[in-house]
């Protein structure tokens, strides 16, 4: 068999070795068997397996000085030739694809070189990525062969049509697997997330005068009097009454009304990161409703409940969260003529980011409502000083005062075995006896976030 120098100085003769090769080494016609099957020298040995990667346009070199056969793979990717001397291969990158190159050695040993031929080289574009994907959380860049892959979830639609923008911008190279919701790519993470709401409430107001009648005779609702009338059939005896309901006098306003209230409520909810978790508590109260002969219940909702998406980036401490909250309590009715109570409600909707350890305001209300008014006679009750003697005088205030804040935290260890927890949770239950003061049912107070810095050791943020 002719050598590799002489084989490649004699250009017209490589009709004829093509066809000697053809018949006397059949395994170099297929070199793609030879890869997937990893089959044996000539030694018994196996092949040994290395990979070259190029860049489109770009070329590379292979000691050639012990080779004495060769064959290269899918055509169009690289373009192998061989030096003038025979000493050294010259792979030079044509189109974006992976291909091989099998050579056997003078010793009969095999080497196979898997070429994978990129666009744009692969820690280039994997740096370039990293700096475009940095601001969303829960996705990463990983490499499969000749491709990136970006993996994750992200929490809108505008995120993941982003995401997909950047992947168009390395067509054949970089592919986009991100999908909205689900899918942190580290979620063997468990994150907790406590949810505060504190409001408070203060109302005042009064009410002073002469109240007088709106009308006086004719037709009232309710009437000025009521009358009735009755016949005893068997003592033929006739009894009939009449009272007063509605009289036609001024009454006197001395009401005043004073008080406070404050909401405290927290929410605590763990779920592992990039998934949904919801809590809700609360319940259900029914009142009866009358309409003319007619009656039904009406159901008024109260309680809280909380749905929370984290995502947690371990490399950069950021944590980015998407929190919806709907609080509701019942209020006592605001006036006399209805039965039902109230009902004050907060609701919030939103998407933030922070630092592990950090505590963040999500929302805040303050809120100060003063009304005032008079009712009376007209002209007369608006004389200053003597006006309460034809009209009554109301003023009424309200302040409410308010904030709802998260604190996030990862769950990297638990302080008590699960068993030790059941079982205080047990004996607590045993011997609670209405003081509310002694409840534990689980720990309130967010973890400690213990941040290890290169410079200056652990800090610890409280």
């Amino acid at each position: 068999m002719m050598s590799l120098m002489s084989r490649f100085r004699k250009t017209t003769c490589i009709g004829l070795l093509a066809a000697s090769l053809f018949a006397a080494a059949p395994v170099l016609l297929t070199p793609s068997v030879a890869v997937a099957q990893k089959g044996k020298d000539r030694k018994g040995g196996d092949v040994e397996e290395k990979t070259l990667s190029v860049r489109v346009g770009e070329s590379q070199t292979i000691f050639a000085g012990d080779v004495k056969q060769y064959s290269d793979g899918k055509p169009g990717v690289a373009e192998i030739k061989v030096t003038p001397d025979g000493r050294r291969f010259v792979v030079t990158g044509e189109k974006q694809g992976t291909t091989s190159l099998l050579l056997i050695k003078n010793d009969g040993s095999q080497v196979n070189y898997t070429i994978k031929v990129f666009e744009e080289d692969p820690g280039v574009v994997e740096q370039e990525l990293a700096q475009l994907l940095e601001p969303y959380m829960g996705v990463r860049v990983r490499q499969i062969g000749a491709r990136l892959f970006i993996e994750g979830g992200v929490a809108t639609k505008d995120d993941e049509a982003r995401i997909q923008q950047i992947a168009a911008l390395y067509t054949g190279q970089v592919e986009s697997l991100v999908t909205v919701g689900t899918g942190a790519v580290d979620r063997k993470l468990n994150i907790r997330v406590d949810v505060f709401f504190v409001q408070y409430n203060k109302n005042s107001g009064w009410q002073f005068g002469i109240s007088w009648p709106e009308r006086l005779g004719g037709v009232q609702d309710p009437a000025v009097s009521q009358s009735t009338f009755g016949y005893d059939f068997v003592n033929r005896t006739a009894t009939a009454n009449i009272a007063v309901i509605n009289h036609p006098l001024p009454g006197l306003d001395i009401a005043a009304n004073n008080g406070w209230a404050k909401v405290l409520k927290q929410a605590t909810i763990i779920t592992t990161n990039g998934s949904e978790a919801e809590f809700g508590n609360g319940g259900e109260e029914y009142f009866l409703v009358s309409s003319g002969i007619q009656a039904q219940l009406q159901k008024i909702d109260f309680g809280t409940k909380v749905k929370v998406q984290p995502r947690f980036d371990p490399r950069t401490q950021n944590l980015e969260v998407k929190v919806k909250a709907d609080v509701s309590d019942l209020v006592p009715p605001r006036s006399a003529a209805t039965q039902l109570p109230g009902r004050q409600t907060s609701l919030i909707d939103t998407l933030v980011f922070l630092k592990l350890g950090e505590s963040l305001v999500l929302s805040g209300i303050k809120t100060k409502v003063q009304r005032r008014g008079s009712r009376g006679l007209p002209l007369l009750s608006e004389i200053p000083v003597l006006g309460v003697l034809f009209g009554s005088l109301q003023d009424s205030k309200e302040e409410v005062e308010g904030a709802v804040f998260i604190i996030p935290s990862v769950v990297e260890s638990v302080t008590k075995s699960s068993y030790d927890m059941v079982s205080a949770a047990m004996e607590q239950y045993e011997e609670y006896d209405g003081d509310y003061d002694d409840v534990n049912a689980y720990k309130k107070d967010p973890p400690n976030y213990v941040d290890s810095s290169k410079d200056g050791g652990p800090k610890k943020i409280k």
